[in-house]
């Protein structure tokens, strides 16, 4: 089922096979927002024959994974190419996903054994600056942020250089440390997700994460 990302996102489209029911006298006037399609109810629209309700699943994750990627390979470019390849072997195999896990975590476990091939392909390469622009000024949910001084020039350095030393510091970390301390740390996985995408036990994730954990404050500590 090969087809290409770009074309594929960019010419999707939604059907609609009835009208909308009549609104309710009591909702007048209020505007209705339509439910979001579960992930489930994507990939069965995909599977019948409809492509390009791929696009979906591409734009509900392809933040989440950029971000997931560049903390793992801290390399813009790198990170946007190993997304659109993970997109891409994600539709070319869905007749391998099982419906009993999630469509994300399948996502991010493709995602990830891609990054680690990269890594172990490019080796000790540069890395690219921290990329200022994956946080938008917001406060880690997504949201603007609420400190006055956060837009500030001495606040923004400040905070650039500490992530620039977080990021460093992550980067030495074994792969396995690595990955669970990207997908807890900044993904915020749960344990069973993480462990679903690492293919180990959850024991195991929680020892990679005390590991890792412990090996940042030391790299950390040598920093300051």
């Amino acid at each position: 089922m090969g087809t290409d990302v770009t074309t594929l996102t960019r010419n999707a489209t939604v059907s609609k096979t009835r009208p909308d029911p009549p609104p309710a006298r009591a909702a007048l006037g209020r505007r209705l927002t339509p439910e979001p399609e579960s992930d489930a109810e994507v990939l069965h629209r995909v599977q019948q024959g409809d492509a390009g309700a791929y696009r979906v699943l591409v734009e509900r994750y392809q933040q989440r994974l950029y971000a997931m990627l560049y903390g793992m390979l801290r390399n813009g470019e790198d990170a946007r190419e190993v997304a659109q390849e993970s997109f891409i072997k994600a539709f070319n195999n869905l007749d391998r996903f099982r419906s009993d896990s999630s469509f994300y975590t399948w996502l991010y476990r493709i995602a990830v054994n891609l990054a680690i091939d990269t890594r172990r392909r490019h080796g000790k390469r540069t890395f690219a600056e921290y990329d200022d622009t994956r946080m938008h000024g917001d406060d880690g949910a997504g949201l603007p942020s609420r400190d006055p001084t956060h837009h500030s020039p001495g606040r923004r350095l400040e905070r650039k250089r500490l992530m620039e030393r977080i990021e460093w510091a992550i980067a030495q970390l074994p792969d396995d440390q690595r990955t669970a301390i990207v997908l807890r740390e900044i993904e915020g996985l749960a344990y069973k997700e993480i462990a679903e995408v690492m293919e180990c036990p959850e024991g195991t994730v929680m020892s990679r994460l005390f590991y890792g954990r412990k090996k940042l404050q030391e790299l950390l500590a040598d920093q300051r």
